[in-house]
């Protein structure tokens, strides 16, 4: 059984997985690797417990003096 209720945007089931997410938090982003969320199957919909959401927004506050840090080209659509 799953931990999840069906998608709420089209209905399809909702597989829990381990991904990578992009977070912002206070106008920084962070990507965070292997975190727990369900997944719809048909339209691609993330989900997470608010438990995870509580510890994703512990860990971007905490310092954070040695992270891996990668670069990331910024463009303009003008």
């Amino acid at each position: 059984m799953s931990p999840y209720d069906d998608c709420i945007h089209c209905g399809g089931r909702v597989d829990e997985k381990r991904e990578r997410l992009d977070y912002r938090y206070h106008g920084q982003l962070f990507i965070i690797e292997n975190v727990r969320m369900g997944i719809c199957v048909q339209c691609g919909e993330k989900f997470m417990k608010a438990d995870v959401a509580r510890k994703l927004e512990q860990l971007a506050s905490s310092p954070h003096p040695k992270l891996k840090s990668v670069a990331v080209p910024v463009m303009s659509l003008a």
